[in-house]
């Protein structure tokens, strides 16, 4: 196999490696099939009205202000005298999407939803809206449409304000909850004169949903400890009242219930997405027809959680905690209308005010609409198995059997017992849909590890093969015939594949599972044919007792390296051990001293880093400026011998940039309009950050320190804090890593004189480079690791603050924004990328064999965090856990890519071409 079949094939393993993750953890929960629960009593709401308001912690909800009274007087009063009220526990990823949907349809989107943003429903669902005889809908653009897709949705009316007043340049977002209030209330003015909309109004089982989005935006602008987020919480109570006061002067009949609620909270910088309890913590407020106003049921709590409540001056005896999907089946039961046959919530019955006959059959209906789906479940995966292993607690005739005892109870007259037996099978329905959910997992999980180890196998193949001694001895064995093309070995493999493909055919699993197991079968059959080189690779091993042991010796300082690397994704400071250790290790080199000392120095400055709070949660504009002047000055520094026109231009662009965010930052604090200037500029810098470059000679100290100077720009640019400091600190590393490699390759040849389009080779040099090779490998993924975790963590995936993206844009656009901060995470991979570059050019290495030690040490740690991967537990470590894995396949799939890039952009020279078009 060529480098460039090798390359090729190599991403799209890596690919599927990556989305395999998903579907053995995180696949859909949705099945259909099911036929709905009808409401078995009739309740006393006919409306329901449903208040969102995103992003609002329920700490800020709850607690009194700085003169001991609420923010919100009107839904205080309505805790304290008519309604009922907790908290609803959200799930990660707590973010608009999942959040809005486990509130309507009441299941958890599984994590793959998330990527489809909101303009698409991978598998269209049932919703509280779906079984409504009339919904009507005002809010935001991102949120409305997701629930009113798919067939027979005529009854669902949606009323969204334009994008572009999604603003969070400093503008004040209470207005767009203002124009939702408007927008209602001139709906049902309109409605007097209008007598087919006023008989719409009038019938039963209708729901009125209010997406409010202004404290989500004042809190991504202004973080939620500001006085515009807590003002929002006023206006949001004030406009609560106002629809209120509405509903009772036009329907005039108390049939109204009420919900007031957020899809999540907030981080104290302004972001969400992640685990913390400031993200998953929201508020509950019930009230209304149906609602209970009775004070004699509540939640268990813990000392903390009841020692929070009392702060916040409320009674935890009245508290009454609910998780998120728990609120489709209360609205649901309120309105009168079946649970949505893919709801997973268990029906809140503390936030009802009914009899105890019509609460058991409530509960009952509940049970009866969670075993449906367990026994359609069951059944389709019975029907697509040749032996079938049932969930051992629970059956089709279990459920029957507990369904006929509660109905019994409840005719009996006792509803405690209907009810305990109603929970009891709605827990065990919930656990066995979760048995069935993973019922293939155990094969799959085989054929992803297969594949991992032999793409690691594979990987290590190619590199001995630029081994000069095994690579003429497995040329000296006798090569495979053609009649040996079909031995034993070909047709096991052979038969292997073929009965997996009927295999799944058969059982009628996802398309996907194709290429999940077979692919370890190509893998290891292409590995058994390079069984010369395998064998060249022993003899040369048992042969060589000294390389022997130097081997076992670089296999455990391989591994322990593997395990730090995997460590510094859970604790930041393993980066600042293992620099110190570079710092240390170095002085035990025969480098020159000036050399050592560089590379000293460095590294101990960069192990400051990682010791730092994550950036993302206090902007710093003069942090900023002083990465864009140091920048400049290292720039400079750098490029001092050059006196070029271009080069003197190019170290003034970090220090044009360092200028630009504060000024951005500056503007939006004082709520002043971005000039539009200042985003053509800094657009033009991104432009010219790729093509600037380019006009450079392909001397590699120039064109490196060029690609750091341009590229150090654009990071700047998406800079708040810190982070504009430790990207110039970053470079300075690399560029001493380079002259760290260079001086052990104790070449006399001086560094200025390499360039990337004239690289010397010399055969002989290939032949001790195995372990040189891994180390390059290792401290290349090394760098990637300290790129990203130098100024984060897994938690500060979500820490973005959108002003980031100020010098580009002020108006919310989900896919410009995500990929610019994708960019920002991204662009230390290139400058690495094009480091590697560097050093095969000045050591004379074949960028090949770079390459597949790359491939080995990332697939080490990938593997690792494969393992690590869970879907139990807290939601914090299973949101931690497959954050963990993506970053790193990612990581692995930008590697190779970014690989291809910096060699074009370190090699290309448009000067040169120009020159030779003219003559």
């Amino acid at each position: 196999m060529n480098f460039v079949n090798f390359f090729v094939i190599s991403i799209f393993v890596h690919f599927i490696l990556f989305v395999s993750v998903f579907d053995i953890y995180f696949t859909s929960p949705i099945i259909h099939g099911m036929k709905e629960i009808k409401p078995p009593v009739k309740v006393p709401a006919q409306r329901l009205v449903l208040f969102v308001a995103d992003g609002l912690r329920a700490d800020k909800f709850y607690e009194l202000d700085e003169h001991g009274k609420s923010r919100s007087p009107f839904l205080r009063n309505i805790i304290e005298n008519s309604g009922s009220w907790g908290i609803s526990h959200t799930r990660v990823p707590t973010e608009t999407r999942p959040g809005h949907v486990a509130l309507i349809a009441g299941f958890y989107e599984d994590v793959s939803a998330v990527l489809k943003g909101w303009e698409e429903n991978p598998i269209e669902f049932d919703s509280v809206f779906n079984k409504s005889r009339n919904t009507w809908a005002w809010g935001s653009p991102d949120v409305l449409p997701l629930f009113a897709k798919g067939e027979n949705i005529h009854h669902v009316h949606i009323h969204c304000y334009h994008g572009d007043t999604q603003s969070f340049a400093g503008d004040d977002s209470s207005l767009l909850d203002e124009w939702v209030f408007d927008k209602m209330k001139d709906f049902f003015h309109s409605a007097e004169d209008n007598a087919t909309l006023n008989h719409l109004l009038k019938q039963d089982n209708t729901v009125f949903f209010l997406h409010l989005l202004g404290i989500d935006t004042n809190g991504h602008s202004h973080h939620p400890m500001s006085k515009e987020y807590l003002e929002n919480i006023k206006k949001v109570d004030t406009g609560v009242e106002r629809i209120v006061g509405m509903f009772n002067k036009f329907y005039q009949d108390e049939k109204t219930a009420y919900v007031f609620t957020a899809d999540h909270g907030m981080t104290d910088w302004g972001s969400h997405g992640a685990g913390l309890a400031s993200e998953t913590l929201t508020p509950l407020v019930v009230w209304g027809a149906g609602a209970n106003k009775h004070k004699d049921i509540q939640t268990p709590l813990t000392d903390e959680e009841a020692q929070l409540t009392r702060s916040w001056g409320l009674d935890p005896s009245e508290r009454r905690d609910v998780n998120q999907a728990d609120i489709a089946p209360l609205m649901s039961t309120l309105v009168g209308v079946p649970i949505p046959v893919n709801s997973v919530g268990e029906l809140p019955i503390e936030h009802i005010s009914l009899d105890s006959k019509t609460k058991a059959h409530l509960l009952h209906a509940n049970a009866r609409q969670l075993s449906e789906q367990f026994v359609v479940k069951m059944e389709s995966i019975r029907n697509k198995t040749f032996t079938f292993s049932p969930f051992p607690k629970l059956s089709h005739s279990g459920v029957i059997d507990l369904d006929r005892k509660i109905t019994e109870l409840i005719k009996q007259g006792d509803y405690i017992g209907a009810n305990n037996l109603s929970h009891e099978l709605m827990s065990l329905s919930l656990e066995g849909m979760n048995y069935f959910h993973i019922y293939h997992r155990s094969v799959l999980y085989f054929s992803i590890v297969l594949s991992f180890i032999g793409w690691i196998v594979e990987s290590i193949l190619m590199l001995l093969h630029h081994v000069d001694f095994i690579s003429s001895q497995s040329k000296k064995m006798t090569p495979l015939g053609k009649t040996q093309m079909f031995s034993w070995l070909s047709y096991v493999f052979c038969l292997s594949a073929l009965f997996v493909v009927v295999r799944i055919y058969v059982l009628d699993l996802p398309k996907l599972y194709y290429l999940y197991c077979t692919l370890p079968i190509a893998i290891w059959y292409h590995i058994s044919t390079q069984k010369h080189t395998i064998q060249a690779g022993v003899m040369y091993i048992s042969s060589n007792r000294p390389f022997f042991q130097k081997l076992l010796l670089h296999i455990c300082a391989f591994m322990l390296g593997v395990w730090a690397l995997v460590l510094s994704f859970f604790y930041r400071y393993i980066l600042t051990v293992e620099l110190l250790l570079f710092a240390v290790t170095i002085h035990f080199t025969s480098l020159p001293r000036k050399s050592k000392h560089q590379w000293t120095v460095v590294c101990t400055l960069a192990a400051a880093f990682p010791l730092l709070p994550t950036v993302g949660r206090a902007p710093n504009s003069f942090l900023v400026f002083g990465g864009g002047l140091s920048g400049s000055i290292l720039c400079f520094l750098l490029n001092s011998k050059e006196t070029s026109l271009l080069t003197k231009f190019l170290t003034t662009l970090p220090f044009i940039a360092g200028c630009i965010q504060p000024t951005a930052m500056y503007i939006s604090s004082n709520q002043g309009s971005m000039p539009i200037a200042l985003h053509i500029l800094s657009w033009s810098l991104l432009l010219l950050s790729w093509v600037l470059p380019l006009l450079q000679t392909t001397n590699v100290t120039l064109r490196l320190v060029t690609i750091f100077c341009c590229h150090l720009t654009v990071y700047i640019l998406i800079s708040l804090s810190y982070d504009a400091v430790f990207c110039v600190v970053f470079c300075l590393l690399l560029y001493s890593w380079v002259q760290v490699e260079f001086h052990l390759d104790s070449n006399p040849k001086l560094l200025e004189e390499y360039s990337f389009t004239k690289t010397s080779t010399n055969q002989s040099f290939l032949k001790a480079l195995l372990f040189s090779t891994l180390r390059v490998g290792y401290m290349f993924i090394f760098f990637i690791v300290l790129a990203f975790f130098g100024v984060g963590n897994i938690a500060s995936i979500n820490s973005f603050d959108v002003k980031v993206v100020l010098p580009f844009l002020t108006v919310y656009n989900h896919l410009v924004m995500g990929l610019l901060l994708a960019y920002k995470v991204l662009l230390p991979y290139l400058l690495v990328a094009c480091t590697l570059c560097c050093i095969a050019t000045v050591t004379r290495t074949n960028m090949q064999q770079l390459c597949y030690a790359v491939l080995i040490v990332s697939d080490v740690v990938g593997m690792h965090f494969f393992f690590l991967v869970q879907d139990s537990g807290s939601w914090l470590d299973i949101g931690t856990s497959i954050s963990h894995y993506v970053i790193c396949m990612s990581m692995v799939l930008s590697v190779l890519l970014f690989l291809a890039v910096a060699k074009f952009v370190t090699s290309c020279s448009l000067l040169s071409k120009f020159r030779r078009h003219l003559l």
